[in-house]
């Protein structure tokens, strides 16, 4: 039998950059923790929202629709042979893209997936309390009818929404530690999270279902792009404060909290 390893210590793990006694990652951890003897406190947000019709209203209708913005109407999602099975075998992160354009009807196809309606209300994706928090916002560079620049993914209407139309490409660029992962690329969905649709009834733990939330939608993606052969590529890593800028975010209130690059594949 073989000897069992010693686990390894933090010093280890961390080396000098150790993560101190008051830590914000483990902080933030142990001050989202649902707990019993906190539990009337905790729960403070569900009494206000079932006491208040305006939070009901309000929490019923996530989305933020301009009508005085250009809106671009998005062709129905295309049918998608692979199987699930099949998605999930050949579902691999692809940096290497071809530098042509993206389909439009791929792209409507795509974020249908990621966050699209199912019946009157319900979407791709679970969401804590059915407050969906997010908004898929577009970058686009080179995609077939669609302007350069920012949209907002409308799921209830399955529309662009112009936002910018300055070209986002060089800011995202920059925006990367890691120069050249962009190259190639079609668009980007940035996944902003609007922390106070969640925040006010669920408090801190609020904003950890945030962010579980922009998992369940970059799977849904990338699963969608394997079906599509379209090169998907999820990025966490990059600038904060550039990447919000070019979602027009203040990076306090709502944050993009996770990108998915994409494009057709080399």
């Amino acid at each position: 039998m073989r000897p069992k390893a010693a686990p390894l210590v933090r010093t280890e793990l961390y080396g000098d950059g150790e993560p101190a006694i008051d830590d914000p990652a483990e902080l933030f951890h142990e001050a989202s923790k649902l707990q019993p003897a906190l539990v009337h406190r905790q729960a403070a947000g569900l009494a206000r929202l079932a006491a208040s019709s305006d939070l009901q209203t309000a929490a019923a209708r996530a989305v933020r629709r301009n009508p005085e913005r250009t809106s671009y109407a998005l062709p129905q999602p295309l049918p998608c042979a692979l199987s699930l099975s099949d998605a999930l075998d050949q579902r691999a992160t692809r940096r290497n893209f071809a530098a042509r354009p993206l389909g439009v009807a791929v792209l409507a196809t795509l974020l249908d997936a990621a966050y699209g309606v199912r019946g009157s209300t319900r979407r791709t994706v679970p969401s804590g309390g059915a407050l969906y928090p997010l908004e898929v916002l577009v970058a686009v560079r080179d995609v077939d009818e669609v302007p350069r620049g920012v949209h907002r993914y409308d799921a209830g209407l399955h529309a662009l929404e112009e936002q910018a139309l300055d070209d986002p490409w060089a800011a995202l660029e920059q925006a990367c530690p890691f120069p050249g992962l962009l190259a190639g690329a079609a668009c980007a969905f940035l996944l902003l999270a609007v922390f106070g649709r969640t925040r006010f009834k669920y408090g801190q733990r609020g904003y950890r279902f945030a962010l579980l939330e922009a998992g369940h939608v970059a799977q849904n993606v990338v699963l969608a792009a394997a079906a599509l052969d379209v090169a998907a590529l999820p990025l966490g890593g990059y600038y904060d404060a550039q990447v919000d800028a070019v979602a027009g975010a203040d990076g306090v209130e709502e944050s993009v909290v996770y990108a998915l690059v994409l494009g057709a594949a080399a």
